[in-house]
């Protein structure tokens, strides 16, 4: 009988975790970002300078779009900035405007 006793208050507690509502961190969370309308082929290079003209600043491209092994490769060094990389369609990096991390996004026009 302690042993049913036990496993019911352990269900109930799992139970009653699982309707606790959605925290900041779900799949619903918002995250600050910027879209770039792109026509034609466009570096790196004129991407940062077009970012930095509008007011941001540290900006990080890079050069590989993230996967599961790599979620974030603008913290790489050797995957960042490369002037010549001609920028994807969708995620391209990260920058900063009035203190504010913002992810770069990539549309094509």
């Amino acid at each position: 009988m302690r042993f049913f006793a036990s496993s019911a208050v352990l269900a109930t507690a799992t139970l009653l975790g699982l309707a606790q509502p959605a925290a900041a961190f779900s799949l619903f969370s918002s995250v600050a970002s910027v879209q770039v309308p792109v026509s034609g082929v466009e570096s790196q290079a004129k991407l940062a300078a077009q970012l930095q003209s509008q007011g941001y600043s540290n900006v990080e491209l890079a050069s590989v779009a993230p996967t599961r092994e790599n979620p974030h490769p603008e913290l790489n060094p050797s995957l960042v900035n490369d002037p010549a990389s001609p920028v994807r369609t969708g995620w391209n990096g990260v920058a900063q405007k009035d203190g504010e991390t913002v992810q770069v996004y990539v549309t094509r026009s």
